[in-house]
C-alpha cells in the first residue's frame, strides 16, 4: 500500500520543495505514467531533467546495440540499471589512461583501481525489459525501486537530517564514486541495508542540472519512515525555519 498523498505533500511543504520527487519504476510503460519519452542514441538519462519537471516520464529499454552502437540511450546507464550487456573490456582504461580505449577520462589513478570499482558495481536485476524514470505516481507504488529528491544544499541538509532522524548509524547515508545513474538505484540495491545516497555528483551529467541542484535518493521503505516525522521534529523548529526565512529574504 502506498503512503497517503497528504503525507508526501506535508513533507514537500515543510521543505518548501518546488521540484517533483522522481521515482524509478521497474515495470513496462503504460498510460498511468502520462506522457512518455523514450531514451535514444547515447542520451544521458539526466538530459531529460527539464522534461521531468513538466511531468513526463523517461522509458529506458534493454540494450539492443551495445557500447559501439547504442540505440536505447546511454549504454552506461543501461548497465547501471541492469539492462545492459556488461562493460566492454577496455572500460577500466576508459575511466583512466585511455590505453586501448576510445579515450581516457582520468577518473581513477590506475586501471586496477577502476577495475576494482567495476567489479563491485553489481547491476540490479529488473523484473522486465524496461525501467521508467519520472515524477512520483503513488498509484504505482509497488513498482518503485527508488525515490530521488532534486534539491539545493539547504534542502539536502534537511533530507540528510530527516533520513537519520531515527538512526545512529554513521553509514546510513552514502556518498561514493559512481556514475550519476548508478547512484539512483544500484548503490542502494547493493548495500543490502537501509540506505540513502547523495547523488548528482558525477560531473559528466551535471551539465544537465542547474548548478545548485544535487540528488538525494532513498528506498521506498525509508521514504515511508521519513514521511512520518513528528510535529516536534526540526522541520517545525527555529533553525530550519530561520534558514528558510533568510533564504526567502535574499531572493
Amino acid at each position: 500500500m502506498s503512503p497517503p498523498a497528504a503525507s508526501v505533500e506535508r513533507l514537500r511543504k515543510a521543505l518548501r520543495l518546488d521540484t517533483p520527487l522522481i521515482a524509478l519504476y521497474d515495470c513496462p510503460p503504460s498510460e498511468d505514467f502520462g506522457k512518455l519519452v523514450r531514451a535514444s542514441g547515447r542520451s544521458c538519462c539526466f538530459a531529460y531533467y527539464k522534461r521531468w519537471l513538466k511531468g513526463e516520464t523517461l522509458v529506458i529499454e534493454r540494450d539492443q546495440g551495445g557500447f559501439s552502437d547504442p540505440q536505447n540511450g546511454c549504454p552506461g546507464a543501461q548497465n547501471a540499471f541492469g539492462l545492459g550487456r556488461g562493460y566492454p573490456p577496455y572500460m577500466a582504461h576508459f575511466l583512466t589512461d585511455g590505453e586501448g580505449a576510445p579515450m581516457g577520462e582520468g577518473l581513477k589513478a590506475t586501471p586496477s583501481l577502476a577495475q576494482s570499482f567495476l567489479d563491485r558495481a553489481r547491476p540490479p536485476r529488473p523484473s522486465s525489459n524496461t525501467l521508467l524514470l519520472g515524477p512520483l505516481r503513488l498509484e504505482r507504488w509497488e513498482n518503485i525501486r527508488s525515490l530521488s529528491f532534486l534539491v539545493d544544499p539547504d534542502r539536502l541538509s534537511a533530507l540528510m537530517t530527516l533520513a537519520a532522524y531515527w538512526s545512529s548509524d554513521p553509514e546510513l547515508i552514502l556518498a561514493t564514486f559512481s556514475s550519476g545513474c548508478g547512484l539512483l538505484w544500484r548503490e542502494l540495491e547493493n548495500s543490502n541495508r537501509e540506505r540513502a545516497v547523495i547523488g548528482g555528483t558525477d560531473f559528466a551529467m551535471r551539465k544537465y542540472l542547474p548548478a545548485d541542484i544535487l540528488i538525494f535518493s532513498v528506498t521506498p521503505p525509508l521514504l515511508e519512515k521519513m514521511l512520518t516525522y513528528p510535529e516536534e521534529s526540526f522541520l517545525n523548529k527555529s533553525w530550519w525555519n530561520d534558514l528558510m526565512k533568510i533564504r526567502g529574504r535574499s531572493r
